[in-house]
């Protein structure tokens, strides 16, 4: 099983995508709150998007994120390693995401 400590490092590299020029173009002016739960190791993380693109990680909750994900760690990393679709993490239950498609299919390049 993965640690909290490899999934936040993971989290963290989508968060690092921000400081990348192509990235806070794509993204100005999309603030959102998205939390990553993870159920198998007890922990929730916040990524959060500014106006300006930039973002922050933190373990935690928000009452009301704009994207909720919840799947556990070794589905994430593996999403993020790619060797498991997200398409099939979803389709099987494995991966649940609540959020506007809109919000979604853009965040989706992130992965």
């Amino acid at each position: 099983m993965p640690t909290k400590e490899q999934v936040f490092e993971s989290l963290d590299g989508i968060r690092k995508k921000f400081d990348e020029t192509d990235m806070k173009e794509k993204f100005k002016g999309f603030k959102r709150d998205m939390q990553f739960k993870f159920p198998d190791l007890n922990v929730t993380y916040v990524l959060s998007i500014t106006e300006d693109a930039s973002a922050t990680l933190k373990e935690g909750t928000v009452e009301k994120p704009n994207i909720a994900v919840e799947m556990d760690s070794a589905t994430f990393l593996g999403i993020r390693n790619k060797t498991i679709s997200g398409t099939q993490a979803y389709m099987s239950g494995k991966l649940k995401v609540k959020g506007a498609m809109p919000d979604l299919l853009k965040l989706q390049r992130l992965m």
